[in-house]
């Protein structure tokens, strides 16, 4: 794929600029096969998908832009996936807690320092999944001390399990609740954000539940490996499943705004051969979205050079090209 880089008149969600940029457009069906073909939903009507998210979008296409103000890239219409987006999608049945990601133990580090002189620390996960993140969490902090909120029935379930609260709320509904005022010294969502949209109501939450000097832990997708994947003919960073992506300049911006400090950031380390394997997969699922092209002796010659000139750009620029980007934001006190 190739950007198209067109004037874009669209206001940003995070900084408001609106003279932006469009990257490229999907429609319904584009959109609807592409999670047939990459979740394993092939059970489910292209049809049916492509017209739940005609409804979702209010219309046949959504536009993909990135704002040249703060960088955030975003969809618009600006609409998160609903329940019943998500519940036409085949979601976990098992509770693995094996998956421990990059970034799950990047903030345990964060998170066993603060533990070691706070016993009482309270914290607040969203969008927990199983559970997988706060189970072991569970080692530093009292379970009564922990609240997961996980819109799947079975994530909630799996989570009351293993002692710890859990709810199906929706994170901006504790701005209703007096007792979640300055309630946490920590809120983690770990690749929540990018599904999410009224950003200011989810950063003016953060604000109502945290104490001063309260941190954020996120883990969202890196936008510049998202862009190295989409430039050469991997997954596009589909809407309505991801509807935003974060750089550092965009979180500089949303900390400002909301009266947050940036403690620290870093992206998952990946080597040049990581960078190969993800992207070369990413292509195959790609490519099961398109008509069969011919295996000719021009195809092949083709395949062979870029594959050969991808190989140089992971060897260039892999310390940039890790899947997520982390960081910890820090509440003023």
């Amino acid at each position: 794929m190739q950007y198209q880089y067109k004037p874009y008149n669209a206001q940003c969600p995070v900084c408001t600029h609106t003279a932006n940029k469009l990257l490229y457009t999907v429609n319904a069906r584009q959109s609807a096969n592409h999670f047939i073909q990459t979740m394993g939903a092939k059970e489910i009507s292209l049809d049916t998908l492509a017209q739940k998210i005609d409804s979702l979008w209010g219309k046949n296409t959504a536009s993909v832009i990135s704002c040249s103000n703060c960088d955030f890239v975003f969809a618009d219409p600006f609409v998160a996936g609903d329940a019943e987006f998500y519940n036409l999608l085949p979601h976990s049945t098992t509770a693995n807690d094996t998956n421990w990601k990059w970034e799950f133990e990047k903030s345990f580090q964060c998170i066993s320092q603060l533990a070691a002189s706070d016993a009482n620390l309270q914290l607040l996960e969203i969008g927990a999944s199983t559970g997988g993140f706060a189970k072991r969490i569970a080692k530093l902090i009292k379970k009564e001390n922990i609240i997961c909120l996980e819109h799947s029935a079975f994530g909630v379930n799996a989570i009351k399990q293993a002692g710890i609260t859990a709810h199906s709320w929706d994170v901006r509904d504790l701005n209703q609740k007096g007792e979640y005022a300055n309630k946490f010294n920590m809120v983690c969502l770990f690749q929540v954000l990018e599904h999410m949209d009224d950003l200011d109501t989810i950063f003016k939450t953060f604000n109502w539940v945290l104490k001063p000097n309260g941190r954020v832990f996120i883990g969202v997708p890196n936008a510049d490996k998202i862009k190295f994947n989409e430039l050469n003919n991997a997954l596009l960073d589909m809407p309505p499943n991801h509807i935003g992506r974060y750089s550092d300049k965009t979180f500089k911006f949303l900390a400002g705004k909301w009266g947050f400090n940036i403690t620290e950031t870093a992206i998952e380390p990946y080597t040049p051969l990581d960078v190969m394997k993800t992207v070369m997969y990413y292509q195959s699922l790609q490519r099961r979205q398109l008509p069969p092209v011919a295996n000719t002796l021009w195809y092949r010659v083709n395949e062979y050079i870029r594959i050969k000139y991808l190989r140089l750009q992971a060897a260039l620029w892999h310390k940039k090209l890790g899947e997520t980007l982390w960081l910890q934001l820090t509440k003023a006190a």
